[in-house]
């Protein structure tokens, strides 16, 4: 996703956007994670409604 928008362009640096997403999310606690990665997009939206209301 993030990896593949910055080679489109071909001014970014490679590998930019691996190390910050990494890097942004250290330390901090969610209430919900879903992994888009592994699920169907229904089924994270389910699990996040189930979360909201």
């Amino acid at each position: 996703m993030a990896a593949g928008r910055e080679v489109a362009p071909g001014d970014r640096v490679i590998g930019m956007a691996a190390s910050q997403a990494e890097m942004v999310h250290q330390g901090v606690f969610y209430d919900l994670e879903v992994d888009t990665t592994r699920a169907e997009s229904m089924e994270c939206a389910r699990t996040i409604a189930t979360h909201v209301t």
